[in-house]
């Protein structure tokens, strides 16, 4: 967890109590890869940049492997680090500031200032910024590189995040701090919900909506319920995702938000078309179509996706519900020439639903064929529920006519991987 105030003064006016009288002659420098670094030519009063992230990293109860998960580096590489006088890598020492909450006078970054400044830096526009971008990119992990990578210290970073926003109380940082938290919990119940684990899915996104709550944000609120909606919707229970959604969208109603607006209508009109409601689903869609030519630049914060490459394979995975195969593969098929590489999740849910598709048609061997590139994308980004579906279709196939063929055997081996 990230050092409270008295922790962090502590440890900073130890190391003054030793370096705070001496001169200093910092000079910076750059190494054989062109990247800068300051370095104190009075080496005998050069601060060990090692043992103070040995130090602040103890301070903080975590251990070496915790450090080298945070920083994406493996576990020897924090022990080397560990033991050097100075980290030439000015991009780690900042990681480090905004990780472990040191001041960034004993990494060297800037000119040493008074006790009362350095203090503030705990709570400074840097470190703010550090954790916004933090949280963007969790955000871009999950979107692309899938779920497992996604949920690895996710845990640690919501602990650390509470403790932050506990710390944070009567500072001006006060409010951001939550809704960093807020959307924390909705990406761990993205990730749950991914996971099939809906229990806990739902836990999470309620912790979410309660945060949001506090800050009498709607933007928040909303992005909350619509996440709880869309777990409805995964877990097959398409009327009470409708009531969640309904809830979300009627929360932004004058607010605009476009992105967000787009995100909702599109799980709405899938969980109208789960329930077997064709015209309330093209309904929402003539919706989605409004919002997808509305220009708005608007800052969203909610961390959701709409273009009209989405908007495309929702039309084609409203019509596969509604069993009007045929629309459905073209939508599927114009989607696909268009949808982002990137977006391994999306793109693997998307392929097994034509998979499905095909299996409407009766084309067996072209839906084991998309099945099974479906199922390779979504191991590589642990996207479990398209695994799930998946494995569905095939016990599909296992009960039809077309039982005996080759194809479906094999689409049952690489299941069992």
């Amino acid at each position: 967890m990230y050092p409270e105030r008295p922790i962090a003064l502590f440890l900073y006016l130890n190391y003054r109590v030793n370096v705070e009288n001496e001169p200093r002659h910092f000079q910076e420098k750059h190494d054989i890869n062109g990247r800068s670094y300051t370095v104190n030519n009075e080496t005998s009063n050069v601060t060990h940049h090692g043992q103070v992230v040995a130090q602040y990293r103890k301070a903080c109860k975590w251990s070496q492997e915790d450090l080298a998960e945070a920083l994406r580096i493996d576990v020897r590489t924090v022990q080397r680090m560990e033991k050097q006088a100075m980290i030439k890598d000015i991009g780690r020492r900042r990681l480090l500031v905004g990780l472990l909450g040191i001041p960034v006078v004993l990494l060297g970054l800037e000119h040493e200032k008074s006790p009362v400044e350095q203090l503030n830096l705990l709570f400074n526009d840097d470190r703010m910024a550090f954790f916004e971008d933090e949280m963007a990119a969790r955000w871009d992990l999950y979107f692309t590189g899938g779920t497992l990578r996604a949920a690895r210290g996710l845990d640690i970073w919501i602990n650390e995040m509470t403790q932050f926003a506990k710390s944070a109380q009567g500072t001006a940082w006060h409010e951001r701090s939550l809704a960093l938290l807020t959307m924390s919990y909705q990406l761990q119940s993205c990730v749950l919900r991914d996971m099939m684990d809906y229990s806990n899915a739902y836990i999470a996104a309620r912790r979410a909506y309660r945060i949001a709550q506090e800050l009498d944000d709607a933007e928040l609120m909303a992005s909350a319920l619509a996440r709880t909606g869309i777990t409805f919707v995964q877990q097959e229970n398409p009327n009470e995702a409708i009531r969640y959604l309904k809830g979300a969208l009627k929360m932004i109603h004058y607010q605009g938000l476009p992105v967000l607006k787009g995100y909702i209508l599109q799980a709405l009109s899938e969980a109208y078309a789960k329930a077997q409601q064709p015209q309330a689903c093209w309904q929402s869609i003539g919706q989605l179509e409004h919002v997808l030519e509305q220009n708005e630049h608007v800052l969203e914060r909610s961390n959701t996706r709409f273009n009209a490459a989405s908007f495309t394979a929702q039309k084609g995975i409203n019509a596969l519900l509604l069993h009007d195969y045929q629309r459905a593969l073209a939508l599927m098929d114009k989607s696909l020439l268009t949808y982002d590489p990137t977006l391994i999740r999306g793109r693997a849910r998307l392929l097994a639903q034509k998979a499905e598709v095909y299996y409407g048609l009766g084309e067996v061997d072209v839906s084991v064929m998309i099945a099974e590139e479906a199922l390779q994308l979504a191991h590589s980004v642990g996207a479990s529920k398209t695994h799930a579906r998946v494995r569905q279709l095939h016990t599909a196939l296992l009960q039809s006519p077309w039982r005996k063929e080759r194809s479906i055997a094999r689409l049952g081996a690489l299941l069992s991987l």
